[in-house]
């Protein structure tokens, strides 16, 4: 009796320690299957020409049509263009995350923004165009020659009116000597310049 009681802890311990392996085994598993998964959605987004977004905003997005579906989101890569395949790389290097945000119908942004809002852990990084203020704002400005907007075909309103508000100032130039005097600029092999920085810009392959 006495080596039966003595051994229970250690068998315990032991039930405990297999317990606890199977559940890493199977969080890992679930871990790897969502991945999967993601990728498998990626794949097919890449064959039907679709954009791939990054997973926080495949999320948020899911989240806006599921619970404010009148919202209409979209993306905003997907209602751009470039015109100048040579400039492809370096303006949407320069763009970053920003080309990735949402757009909603005016009177939902609030709502959308809040949705976002309510996401757990890394999904609610997404962010919602100011679409409303930022097509008053576009009205009034002038762009500079060399915008990079001059190069940009665009199929929905806010979606320029962004582009025109928020990166119409960019501007096109040749070299680096031109970039370091340039206040927001951007060379074809994908170097830009803002906040008087300059930093590489263009996309990995």
């Amino acid at each position: 009796f006495e080596f039966w009681h003595k051994r229970e802890p250690e068998m315990e311990s032991r039930r405990d320690a297999t317990a606890g392996l199977h559940q890493r085994r199977r969080m890992r598993y679930d871990q790897i299957t969502a991945q999967w998964n993601q990728k498998q959605q990626e794949i097919a987004r890449l064959e039907a020409k679709q954009s791939v977004y990054p997973p926080y905003v495949e999320r948020a997005l899911q989240a806006i049509r599921a619970q404010c579906p009148q919202a209409d989101a979209r993306v905003l890569c997907d209602h751009i263009e470039v015109t100048d395949a040579r400039w492809q790389a370096a303006i949407e290097g320069y763009l970053r995350g920003a080309r990735f945000s949402i757009l909603v119908d005016a009177e939902h942004e609030a709502a959308a923004i809040r949705i976002v809002r309510s996401l757990p852990g890394r999904d609610n990084a997404a962010s919602v165009i100011q679409g409303e203020k930022a097509l008053r704002d576009a009205s009034r400005i002038k762009l500079p020659e060399g915008s990079i907007v001059h190069v940009l075909k665009f199929s929905h309103a806010i979606a320029q009116a962004y582009m025109i508000a928020s990166f119409g100032n960019v501007v096109r130039v040749e070299n680096a000597e031109e970039l370091r005097r340039t206040a927001r600029g951007v060379t074809v092999d994908g170097m830009g310049s803002g906040n008087y920085r300059m930093f590489r810009c263009d996309l990995p392959d």
